[in-house]
Protein backbone atom coordinates (compact mmCIF):
# COMPACT_ATOMS: atom_id res chain seq x y z
CA UNK A 1 0.00 0.00 0.00
CA UNK A 2 3.09 2.17 0.98
CA UNK A 3 4.33 1.21 -2.28
CA UNK A 4 1.26 2.39 -4.26
CA UNK A 5 0.90 5.36 -2.52
CA UNK A 6 4.42 6.71 -3.17
CA UNK A 7 4.48 5.83 -6.67
CA UNK A 8 0.67 7.96 -6.87
CA UNK A 9 2.17 11.15 -5.45
CA UNK A 10 5.33 10.63 -6.98
CA UNK A 11 3.46 10.52 -10.64
CA UNK A 12 1.26 13.53 -9.80
CA UNK A 13 4.71 15.53 -8.90
CA UNK A 14 5.50 15.11 -11.90
CA UNK A 15 2.80 16.17 -13.82
CA UNK A 16 2.73 19.04 -11.55
CA UNK A 17 6.36 19.78 -12.69
CA UNK A 18 5.38 19.64 -16.38
CA UNK A 19 2.61 21.31 -16.51
CA UNK A 20 5.28 24.07 -14.57
CA UNK A 21 7.31 23.95 -17.47
CA UNK A 22 4.75 24.13 -20.43
CA UNK A 23 3.39 27.17 -18.77
CA UNK A 24 6.77 28.86 -18.45
CA UNK A 25 7.54 27.79 -22.37
CA UNK A 26 3.77 28.90 -23.35
CA UNK A 27 4.94 32.30 -21.74
CA UNK A 28 8.00 32.44 -23.69
CA UNK A 29 6.87 31.72 -26.99
CA UNK A 30 3.79 33.97 -26.61
CA UNK A 31 5.83 36.89 -25.84
CA UNK A 32 8.75 36.13 -28.57
CA UNK A 33 6.10 35.15 -31.80
CA UNK A 34 2.47 36.61 -30.27
CA UNK A 35 -0.53 34.17 -29.61
CA UNK A 36 -1.37 33.69 -33.09
CA UNK A 37 1.95 32.90 -34.60
CA UNK A 38 2.57 30.91 -31.32
CA UNK A 39 2.87 26.84 -32.23
CA UNK A 40 2.22 24.30 -29.55
CA UNK A 41 5.33 22.15 -31.08
CA UNK A 42 7.42 24.73 -30.26
CA UNK A 43 6.50 25.38 -27.09
CA UNK A 44 6.24 21.38 -26.20
CA UNK A 45 9.96 21.56 -27.54
CA UNK A 46 11.24 23.95 -25.22
CA UNK A 47 9.39 22.50 -22.62
CA UNK A 48 10.85 19.53 -22.99
CA UNK A 49 7.34 17.78 -23.01
CA UNK A 50 5.54 15.92 -25.08
CA UNK A 51 3.24 17.40 -27.56
CA UNK A 52 0.02 15.45 -26.58
CA UNK A 53 0.63 16.52 -23.23
CA UNK A 54 -0.66 20.28 -24.10
CA UNK A 55 -3.89 18.87 -25.45
CA UNK A 56 -3.77 16.61 -22.45
CA UNK A 57 -3.18 18.96 -19.57
CA UNK A 58 -4.59 22.26 -20.89
CA UNK A 59 -6.53 21.28 -23.94
CA UNK A 60 -4.76 22.89 -26.10
CA UNK A 61 -3.22 27.02 -27.23
CA UNK A 62 -6.64 28.78 -25.79
CA UNK A 63 -6.23 26.10 -22.44
CA UNK A 64 -2.66 27.61 -22.05
CA UNK A 65 -3.49 30.99 -22.13
CA UNK A 66 -6.61 30.84 -19.85
CA UNK A 67 -3.63 29.07 -17.67
CA UNK A 68 -1.25 31.51 -17.63
CA UNK A 69 -4.39 34.61 -16.55
CA UNK A 70 -5.30 31.95 -13.90
CA UNK A 71 -1.65 31.81 -12.85
CA UNK A 72 -1.50 35.61 -13.30
CA UNK A 73 -4.12 36.10 -11.12
CA UNK A 74 -3.57 33.50 -7.95
CA UNK A 75 -0.22 35.62 -7.96
CA UNK A 76 -1.84 39.02 -7.27
CA UNK A 77 -3.79 37.73 -4.25
CA UNK A 78 -0.81 35.62 -2.49
CA UNK A 79 1.60 36.79 -0.11
CA UNK A 80 2.07 40.25 1.49
CA UNK A 81 2.85 43.43 0.24
CA UNK A 82 5.78 44.96 0.07
CA UNK A 83 5.00 48.45 1.78
CA UNK A 84 4.56 48.83 5.34
CA UNK A 85 0.81 49.75 6.67
CA UNK A 86 0.51 53.08 6.11
CA UNK A 87 -1.25 56.02 8.98
CA UNK A 88 -3.92 57.04 6.31
CA UNK A 89 -6.66 56.04 3.62
CA UNK A 90 -4.69 58.29 1.41
CA UNK A 91 -1.19 56.66 2.34
CA UNK A 92 -2.37 53.31 1.36
CA UNK A 93 -4.08 53.71 -1.67
CA UNK A 94 -0.78 55.54 -2.99
CA UNK A 95 1.59 52.99 -1.59
CA UNK A 96 -0.91 50.24 -3.38
CA UNK A 97 -1.20 51.70 -6.58
CA UNK A 98 2.91 51.88 -6.65
CA UNK A 99 2.65 48.45 -6.09
CA UNK A 100 0.20 47.06 -8.27
CA UNK A 101 2.12 49.12 -11.14
CA UNK A 102 5.57 47.48 -10.42
CA UNK A 103 3.96 43.94 -11.02
CA UNK A 104 2.31 44.65 -13.81
CA UNK A 105 5.28 46.30 -15.46
CA UNK A 106 7.34 42.89 -13.80
CA UNK A 107 4.89 40.99 -15.68
CA UNK A 108 4.32 43.29 -18.65
CA UNK A 109 4.54 40.61 -21.21
CA UNK A 110 1.66 38.51 -19.86
CA UNK A 111 -0.71 41.85 -18.94
CA UNK A 112 0.33 42.88 -22.51
CA UNK A 113 -0.86 39.45 -23.94
CA UNK A 114 -4.03 38.81 -22.05
CA UNK A 115 -5.37 42.87 -22.89
CA UNK A 116 -4.75 42.08 -26.43
CA UNK A 117 -6.23 38.74 -26.82
CA UNK A 118 -9.36 39.65 -24.58
CA UNK A 119 -9.76 42.86 -27.44
CA UNK A 120 -10.00 40.27 -29.89
CA UNK A 121 -11.68 37.09 -29.05
CA UNK A 122 -14.67 37.24 -27.13
CA UNK A 123 -14.73 33.69 -26.08
CA UNK A 124 -11.58 34.39 -24.27
CA UNK A 125 -12.73 37.59 -22.82
CA UNK A 126 -15.53 35.77 -21.41
CA UNK A 127 -13.28 32.86 -19.73
CA UNK A 128 -10.99 35.99 -18.67
CA UNK A 129 -13.58 38.08 -17.25
CA UNK A 130 -14.32 34.91 -14.91
CA UNK A 131 -11.30 34.86 -13.72
CA UNK A 132 -10.42 38.52 -13.14
CA UNK A 133 -13.47 38.79 -11.08
CA UNK A 134 -12.69 42.03 -8.96
CA UNK A 135 -12.21 39.77 -5.83
CA UNK A 136 -11.28 41.83 -2.97
CA UNK A 137 -6.96 41.60 -2.73
CA UNK A 138 -7.32 40.27 0.61
CA UNK A 139 -3.95 42.19 1.51
CA UNK A 140 -5.74 45.43 0.81
CA UNK A 141 -8.92 44.47 2.60
CA UNK A 142 -6.32 43.38 5.53
CA UNK A 143 -4.21 47.25 5.38
CA UNK A 144 -8.24 49.09 5.07
CA UNK A 145 -9.50 46.65 8.46
CA UNK A 146 -6.31 48.16 10.50
CA UNK A 147 -7.21 51.67 10.04
CA UNK A 148 -10.81 51.04 10.53
CA UNK A 149 -10.03 49.37 13.65
CA UNK A 150 -8.24 52.31 14.29
CA UNK A 151 -10.44 54.82 13.72
CA UNK A 152 -9.58 56.21 10.86
CA UNK A 153 -11.56 54.71 8.22
CA UNK A 154 -15.67 54.75 8.36
CA UNK A 155 -16.66 51.49 10.04
CA UNK A 156 -19.62 51.05 6.86
CA UNK A 157 -16.86 51.89 4.02
CA UNK A 158 -17.96 49.14 0.91
CA UNK A 159 -14.82 47.84 0.64
CA UNK A 160 -15.72 45.65 -2.06
CA UNK A 161 -16.66 49.01 -4.30
CA UNK A 162 -13.35 50.58 -2.75
CA UNK A 163 -11.27 47.94 -4.59
CA UNK A 164 -13.12 47.63 -7.53
CA UNK A 165 -12.73 51.36 -8.03
CA UNK A 166 -8.91 51.42 -7.39
CA UNK A 167 -8.04 48.30 -9.78
CA UNK A 168 -9.87 50.50 -12.77
CA UNK A 169 -7.39 52.93 -12.13
CA UNK A 170 -4.96 51.06 -11.75
CA UNK A 171 -5.80 48.81 -15.02
CA UNK A 172 -5.89 52.30 -16.81
CA UNK A 173 -2.65 54.15 -15.66
CA UNK A 174 -0.32 50.99 -15.47
CA UNK A 175 -1.44 49.74 -19.09
CA UNK A 176 -2.56 52.91 -20.97
CA UNK A 177 -0.61 55.62 -19.09
CA UNK A 178 3.04 53.21 -18.40
CA UNK A 179 2.85 50.57 -21.21
CA UNK A 180 1.23 52.21 -23.94
CA UNK A 181 1.28 55.71 -23.06
CA UNK A 182 4.99 55.99 -21.46
CA UNK A 183 4.51 58.16 -18.80
CA UNK A 184 7.51 59.21 -17.37
CA UNK A 185 7.16 58.49 -13.05
CA UNK A 186 6.87 61.75 -11.80
CA UNK A 187 4.07 61.80 -14.36
CA UNK A 188 2.69 58.65 -13.32
CA UNK A 189 3.10 59.56 -9.31
CA UNK A 190 1.08 62.76 -10.04
CA UNK A 191 -1.72 60.90 -11.05
CA UNK A 192 -1.48 57.90 -8.07
CA UNK A 193 -1.48 61.10 -5.52
CA UNK A 194 -4.10 62.56 -6.98
CA UNK A 195 -6.62 59.76 -7.15
CA UNK A 196 -5.65 58.56 -3.46
CA UNK A 197 -6.12 62.15 -2.49
CA UNK A 198 -9.35 62.51 -4.09
CA UNK A 199 -10.75 58.88 -3.07
CA UNK A 200 -9.63 59.44 0.89
CA UNK A 201 -11.75 62.62 0.67
CA UNK A 202 -15.15 60.26 -0.78
CA UNK A 203 -15.12 57.14 1.00
CA UNK A 204 -17.96 54.66 -0.78
CA UNK A 205 -20.09 53.14 1.80
CA UNK A 206 -22.29 50.53 1.69
CA UNK A 207 -26.20 51.05 1.38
Amino acid sequence: MKAKSTKKFSAVKDRAATEARILNAARTIFARRGYDAAGLREIAELAQANLSLISRYFGGKEGLLTALTDQFVAARREGGLSYPPQDTLRDEIHCYLHTKLHDDLKDEEIVRLIVSRAAIDTEFRKTAGAHLDGQVDANFHSRIKLLQDAGKVASDMDIDLLFATIMHVSFSVNFFGAMIGDRSESEIDALFNGFATALAHGLPVRH
